[in-house]
């Protein structure tokens, strides 16, 4: 048996749960907590909420610090589950609201081919027929399929996870078939068009891969989710929904603590019974609910000789994924007038996603980005008459690890000046007589912010090995402790990670309720 030493005249409290971090994944089970009546305290290294959900002010610029759209907010008469979520916590819609974004995406290729696709299932077939007659029959079955999938979703929610494997296969056959595929595989059953393809596959930056190596599953629930409930951007930035979900928590009976950084997780008969701060001070608790990434969880915070073989094979087995590079651009003339038409812009040079994912790999100018033009849908997140522009592409956070000091500045301005031509040879001529301000993030700026190892934004790859329905769940290394954030349940994104938040308070309370810790 394994017992933390610790001093006991440090201890502060006992609660009956303690979340480790205030990012969405954290946030998101601590208030599924509060709202079954749990008490429970959240523990917080920086001095704000949110993680990853932040801004920042540059100048006269407040720039949004990743979120470039949420999924699952819907309508008042088509209400998606994140918004119910928020609505039961009390926060929507009077203290929090959202714009809505009119079309889906703009997509943009060297060629000239520039397209805007629409939102809503049966306007997105329509566009893609429009453009595709010859792929009319594969494009209607491919719909089909994504809206099988999303019925197969609806049900197993509707379970509350208390389903049978073989009545999914029975009912739901699309959602086992396409979990272990990848989406490369799906499309060979519906497509031809290599254009098409690159087309309807934009969004695979969402998800850091392409679709030769990306689970389909992944890719699929997401674009449905998109199609059925459409895109949102909360009004005051993503740290107004952060501050709402804070709000409620501590309304709720939640207490939360700032500057309070764990270094480790305190075991007895090899149980969770508590943390310690960096400072020393302790607080009592009967599980702990990190959400730091798995690794560091088990390997930093926990005492080396209780965490099993079987658990270390589960978290180091999955590649670690990309991070990304990101340029927050502040123009002082409005969107209008430069020309940007709509809220999300997919930028490529070539419609072999391949070429561009290999880029993601090399200090070089990528060939795929996309630009954010918030103020397309939020005319105020900027002064009159300018407008806010982020690009973003992705790398590997390993490749900066050794970059020498003095050539770092040099080798972050050459992409990020890559970025901005790519931006005016396409969407944008004018865009560098009319910079005011411009940032460059590199994966060692989300590395230093996150502490995600290698700056990785969305956890493990989410390849045909580790998607949504096989990624690492949330019960942790030992007894009384689970995971949350990016890393866990259904991977990375706001909406998601929220929901894998919510899903590990449920395993908490399974096992309270079944006496397991």
């Amino acid at each position: 048996m394994v017992n933390s030493v610790y001093d006991e005249n440090r201890v502060i409290s006992t609660s009956p749960v303690i979340v480790i971090g205030a990012g969405l994944g954290g946030l998101g089970a601590a208030c599924q907590l509060v709202l079954r009546g749990e008490t429970v305290l959240l523990l917080e290294k920086h001095n704000v909420p949110g993680g990853f959900a932040t801004s920042f002010v540059r100048g006269r610029f407040e720039f949004e610090g990743a979120l470039h759209e949420l999924s699952d907010i819907g309508t008042q008469d088509n209400k998606g589950s994140l918004y119910r979520f928020l609505e039961r916590l009390g926060v929507v819609p009077n203290k929090l609201r959202f714009k809505h974004i009119p079309e889906f995406y703009r997509s943009v290729y060297l060629d000239g081919f520039d397209v805007t696709m629409p939102l809503g299932v049966d306007e997105y077939r329509e566009k893609l027929i429009e453009l595709f007659p010859a792929e009319k029959k594969g494009i209607e079955e491919f719909m089909e399929m994504c809206g099988a999938v999303l019925k197969g979703i609806k049900y197993i929610a509707s379970k509350g996870g208390k389903f049978k494997p073989q009545e999914v296969l029975k009912e739901h056959p699309w959602l086992p078939r396409i979990s272990g595929i990848t989406l490369s595989e799906l499309y060979n059953k519906f497509f031809t068009d290599k254009k098409l393809i690159s087309l309807i596959s934009q969004l695979w930056g969402y998800l850091g891969l392409p679709p030769e190596r990306i689970n389909a599953y992944a890719f699929i629930a997401m674009l449905i989710f998109y199609l059925n409930w459409g895109a949102a951007f909360p009004l005051g930035r993503s740290h107004s929904l952060v501050n709402a979900m804070v709000e409620a928590f501590e309304k709720l009976g939640g207490e939360i603590r700032y500057n309070a950084l764990v270094n480790r997780i305190l075991v007895e008969n090899n149980k969770v019974c508590g943390v310690e701060l960096l400072n020393g001070d302790v607080y009592k608790c009967k599980a702990v609910i990190s959400n730091v990434n798995p690794i560091c969880t088990a390997m930093k915070m926990l005492p080396p000789e209780v965490v099993p073989d079987e658990y270390k094979k589960k978290i180091y087995a999955p590649e670690i994924g990309p991070s990304g590079f990101s340029v927050y651009i502040g123009l002082n003339r409005s969107y209008k007038d430069l020309g940007l038409t709509a809220h999300e812009t997919f930028i490529n040079e070539k419609y072999d996603i391949n070429v561009a994912f290999e880029m993601f790999n090399k200090l070089e100018a990528p060939k795929y980005i996309v630009a954010a033009c918030y103020n397309h849908i939020y005319e105020d997140i900027s002064p009159p008459g300018t407008t806010q522009l982020v690009l973003t592409t992705l790398q590997m956070g390993k490749l900066w690890q050794s970059v020498p000091p003095d050539q770092y500045f040099h080798i972050k301005d050459e992409i990020a000046n890559s970025m901005v031509t790519l931006v005016e040879n396409t969407i944008c001529p004018e865009i560098r007589e009319n910079i005011e301000v411009a940032v460059a993030a590199t994966p060692l700026t989300y590395y230093r912010y996150s502490k995600n190892i290698e700056g990785a934004i969305y956890g493990t790859t989410q390849d045909v090995t580790n998607g949504p329905l096989l990624r690492l769940k949330s019960r942790g290394a030992i007894s009384g402790l689970y995971q949350v954030g990016a890393w866990t349940n259904f991977g990375g994104g706001f909406s998601s990670t929220i929901l894998g938040g919510r899903i590990a308070s449920g395993m908490y309370l399974k096992d309270k309720i079944e006496g397991r810790w």
